[in-house]
Parts: structure tokens; sequence; C-alpha cells
């Protein structure tokens, strides 16, 4: 097979994921670490009532936010709780 013929996965971001009721689930997030991700699904994780793990995964997407520690910065904390 030529070079050219491959098709190498190229990590270049992190998503945040968690689990619930048996699947992995996640947005359209990508971060450009790898802890920015696990904060996020950390954060996630928390907030969420049904979720019984989390994780953040490498993908081959180019990220769409700063880190973490920038987003939460410019925006806050995410809510916690929500007033119906």
């Amino acid at each position: 097979m030529a070079d050219e013929d491959r098709q190498v996965k190229q990590i270049t971001g992190y998503k945040s994921e968690v689990l619930v009721d048996g699947e992995w689930g996640r947005n359209g997030v990508v971060w450009p670490d790898l802890a920015s991700a696990e904060a996020a699904a950390r954060d996630l994780f928390w907030r969420w009532m049904l979720t019984t793990d989390h994780r953040a995964v490498e993908v081959a997407e180019e990220p769409n936010r700063p880190t973490w520690d920038e987003w939460v910065a410019d925006h806050g904390l995410p809510a916690r709780s929500v007033s119906l």
C-alpha cells in the first residue's frame, strides 16, 4: 500500500464523555488538551444526576474551545442547578 493511500488517525483534540444508562455520551466541544477535557467531564459528571462515570477521549478533530481554565475565567463555572 502506498503511503499516500494510508489514512493515519491524527489526534488533535479531546472530548469529555459521561456514562448515562450504560452508554457514553458526548457533545461537540473539543478541548485542546487532556486536562481540560478531564476537568469538563468531571464538572458535567457532578452536575448531572444520572451519570455513573466520566472520561476524556482523544479525537481527530480540531479544538473549538480554549483550555478549561481559560473558558472558566471568561465565562464562569457552569450552573450547578436550574430553577423550574
